[in-house]
């Protein structure tokens, strides 16, 4: 017995000592060198990274470091480091902070996250021998404006295992979400070469007198027949018709409506989606890329029962930029939207005639008068193009694609007939009114603005 309770003491000692020993050989994680990067803005539901550089010397080297860390509630972790990272072996973001293409799980470095896990779980990390190491993590936003990444907590295992020391690192940094623009620079080379048919745009018919002739080129689908060269078709052997250049610094100004209704989503389901205005933002922004490219003036309001936002019409590279930067927080309101209003005070702050393309919703039955009365007397001080965006989830159940009782689609139908008289009763009010699904909404768009651009009217 005695030689029992001795031989307890003796591993109870060596117990103490062994954690003695693996404590002081474990540093504070809050002596390490450690420095966290992530790009400036990243798109709506794209992918992006998150950097921290671990600087580990002399007793910290060679130990298993864990990494937490707190994101704001629209963050979704998408993959995270896993334990046999290294810094020759990371792969590294673009210089845009997005997401390297190994995270899909086929390349070092990288493992996809729990999708159970809301926080993502930790990142697992040895820390090398020699040098630094980056700790990489991929964060997708589905809410555009203004986001963060908060503060770090770091456990450091030590060499037994035996102890965790721990560390809260205090910082917040900050990311802007932006409307994502997918497709933008393809949008932009095909609109260069005039290759609208491309882009899903039917090229419509020149009228008016704002173009003058400057080429021929090779006839694409979708050309007016009007314009084929006939000599020249003889002389090449080909069909070619005569391209023309259009009037540069026309002036237009995108309208947002971000009111009540501009916050239906898109998506089927449970999945959260997109809201229609976050599909009107894409839309009019690439349109507004394109228009700068073609040295026209662009300018951008946000209303609903007033103004929320305004960009007066500018050319030049920095446009773009300005209109993302005064847009890409905005969110739809509770409240009603007052064109009337809107177009008022629009009225006001750009007094040079303009066209204004409105992108918003068709009012209920006891309102559409207003709506038209509204668009009527804007048309007294500009030329107005109105995108009416549709509900897709009543369009899903009235056309049969989404399962609902017969009540259900029946009112659903009840409902897209509304709309569509309302659209009618619009198109009476002296503008052009285009009826658009808002994640299909681009192409319109730019078909309908490239004709009314060349046609003054």
């Amino acid at each position: 017995m005695p030689g029992a309770l001795a031989l307890v003491l003796v591993l109870d000692v060596a117990l103490v000592l062994a954690i003695a020993f693996d404590f002081l050989r474990t540093p504070a994680p809050a002596r390490l060198d450690v420095r966290r990067s992530l790009p400036d803005s990243a798109g709506l539901s794209q992918d992006f990274v998150r950097r921290v550089r671990i600087q580990a010397a002399g007793p910290a080297a060679g130990l298993e470091l864990e990494l937490r860390e707190e994101f704001a509630p629209a963050f979704s972790v998408r993959a995270r480091t896993n334990l046999a990272a290294r810094a020759r072996t990371n792969p590294a973001p673009d210089r845009r902070g997005t997401a390297p293409r190994e995270w899909e799980g086929s390349g070092p470095g990288l493992e996809r996250a729990d999708p159970g896990d809301p926080t993502g779980g930790p990142d697992r990390v040895l820390l090398p021998m020699d040098g630094p190491i980056d700790i990489l993590r991929v964060y997708r936003s589905e809410r555009r404006g203004e986001q963060w990444i908060g503060d770090m907590r770091l456990r450091l295992r030590g060499p037994l295992g035996l102890v965790r020391r721990q560390a809260r690192l205090a910082g917040r940094s900050r990311i802007a979400i932006e409307p994502a623009l997918l497709g933008l620079s393809h949008t932009l080379r095909l609109a260069a070469s005039d290759r609208w048919h491309d882009l899903g745009v039917r090229r419509l018919r020149r009228r008016g007198g704002l173009t003058e002739f400057e080429s021929l080129r090779d006839y694409v689908e979708g050309d007016d027949v009007r314009l084929i060269d006939w000599k020249a078709f003889a002389r090449r052997g080909r069909p070619t018709v005569r391209d023309y250049q259009e009037e540069q610094g026309q002036e237009l100004l995108l309208v947002l409506d971000c009111g009540r209704r501009m916050g239906a989503t898109t998506a089927e389901g449970e999945e959260r989606g997109w809201t229609k205005l976050d599909h009107a933002l894409d839309a009019a922004l690439q349109l507004a890329a394109v228009a700068l490219s073609k040295g026209d003036r662009v300018g951008v309001a946000a209303f609903d029962a007033t103004v929320r936002a305004f960009v007066a019409p500018r050319r030049g590279r920095r446009q773009l930029a300005r209109l993302r930067e005064a847009v890409f927080a905005l969110e739809p309101s509770g409240v009603e939207s007052d064109l009337a209003r809107a177009l008022r005070e629009i009225a006001v702050r750009q007094p040079r005639r303009a066209m204004l393309l409105i992108l918003s919703d068709v009012a209920d039955p006891l309102s559409i008068d207003r709506q038209r009365t509204a668009l009527r007397a804007g048309a007294r001080h500009h030329r107005i193009l109105f995108a009416g965006l549709d509900d897709p989830a009543l369009r899903r159940v009235a056309e049969g694609a989404q399962p609902a009782r017969a009540a259900v689609r029946s009112a659903a139908i009840g409902l897209g007939e509304e709309r569509a008289a309302g659209l009618r009763q619009l198109a009476g009010s002296g503008v052009r009114v285009l009826d658009a699904v808002p994640a299909e909404a681009a192409g319109p768009l730019l078909a309908a603005w490239l004709d009314a651009r060349r046609s003054g009217a």
